[in-house]
C-alpha cells in the first residue's frame, strides 16, 4: 500500500493535493487512486489487444486475416 502512495506522488500528483477540507482530500485522493487502476486497465488491455495484432499477421494462416479485416 505504501509502495502505490509513493508511485502516487511521483507519476500522479498526489503530494500536490491542496484540498482544504478533510472530505475534499479523501475524495480527491480516492479519485486519484481510481484514475491510477483505470490506467493500469487501460495499459494492460492494450498491450493483449497490440499482441494479439502481432500474433495475428505472424501466422501463417492468411484466411484468419482476411476474415478479420474483411477483404
Amino acid at each position: 500500500m505504501e509502495g502505490k502512495f509513493g508511485e502516487g506522488k511521483r507519476f500522479y500528483g498526489l503530494g500536490r493535493i491542496l484540498a482544504c477540507l478533510r472530505e475534499t482530500s479523501e475524495t480527491v485522493i480516492a479519485l486519484q487512486f481510481l484514475v491510477m487502476n483505470l490506467e493500469k486497465v487501460l495499459r494492460d488491455t492494450f498491450l493483449s489487444f497490440f499482441r494479439w495484432i502481432i500474433d495475428l499477421f505472424n501466422s501463417n494462416n492468411s484466411e484468419k486475416v482476411r476474415v478479420i479485416l474483411n477483404y
